[in-house]
């Protein structure tokens, strides 16, 4: 960055973003022992099912970037339910997921077992990360809770010996969602916090770094319009609408196809960003 280069503070930026539209702040953002019990209920729910399909592109990318590296150690944030763990665990001689929910932990390292991994595991917020270094970090879709984004990407930057790996899912939003506002006049709840806020961040903090993006669809299933209408409006804020108001929106965009089911492509993308 020049030295004469004038640039707002990209992690109040971000610490604005963080906050729900209409005031205050998400429990799941500010309350660990909320956040903890989200992710027990998802992982006994839906948390045995696999990676997310659209991760698949992610990783090609992420693949690609690595080329024949392999590493002695890699540290990864927020595995989730392993959309990229596994992958990592074949990249590396030693793997380490650093989660603050030990229901997510146990089921990386359970399933890893499964798949002939020995995944270390560290149960507790990045922010709160005094372990070892390793060859590389990575991140993605982890950064909704770090309130103090400029710290947690420099001990990235600090941790990572050799290379750096983080990401995000971006926009652009579904379409339906777009009319809701525009159309009916409503206040939707959008994504806020973007990828390019912590290109700046790091880019504000002396780190340069390159960026991929990929380009990615999900196919959105509803049983029937009536829980399309249930499912869509869960994102209203605010707003005088009627079921039929709605209905007649999505029936723009989604096709019932033989399965009985209304199916919508979203097209969207992911930044990953390395260096």
């Amino acid at each position: 960055m020049y030295h004469g280069t004038e640039m707002p503070s990209f992690g109040d930026i971000w610490r604005d973003l963080q906050k729900k539209m209409g005031g205050g702040e998400s429990l799941r953002n500010t309350n660990d022992d909320v956040e903890r019990r989200f992710w027990k209920k998802y992982m006994n729910s839906q948390g045995q099912n696999g990676p997310d399909p659209y991760s698949a592109r992610i990783w090609d990318e992420i693949n690609y970037i690595l080329g024949d590296s392999y590493y002695d150690s890699i540290i990864e944030i927020g595995p989730g339910w392993g959309n990229y763990s596994f992958n990592l665990a074949e990249r590396c001689r030693n793997l380490t997921c650093v989660d603050m929910s030990p229901d997510t932990l146990r089921y990386i390292k359970q399933t890893g077992l499964e798949y002939g991994f020995h995944i270390n595991t560290v149960n507790e917020k990045w922010e709160d990360y005094r372990g070892k270094s390793a060859d590389m970090v990575f991140a993605f879709n982890c950064f909704y809770r770090m309130s103090d984004i400029e710290e947690c990407l420099a001990k990235i930057d600090r941790c990572g010996d050799r290379f750096h790996i983080i990401g995000m899912t971006s926009g652009p939003e579904q379409e339906y969602l777009v009319d809701y506002e525009k159309i009916l006049g409503l206040k939707v709840r959008f994504h806020r916090l973007d990828y390019i806020i912590l290109l700046n961040v790091l880019y504000q903090n002396g780190i340069d770094c390159n960026v991929h993006m990929v380009d990615l669809t999900k196919d959105i299933k509803f049983c029937s319009l009536d829980q399309a209408v249930e499912k869509t409006s869960r994102r209203i804020i605010s707003g005088e609408y009627s079921s039929e108001d709605l209905i007649r929106i999505l029936k723009k965009y989604l096709k019932k196809e033989e399965d009985g089911l209304y199916h919508y492509c979203h097209h969207f993308k992911a930044a990953v960003i390395y260096w």
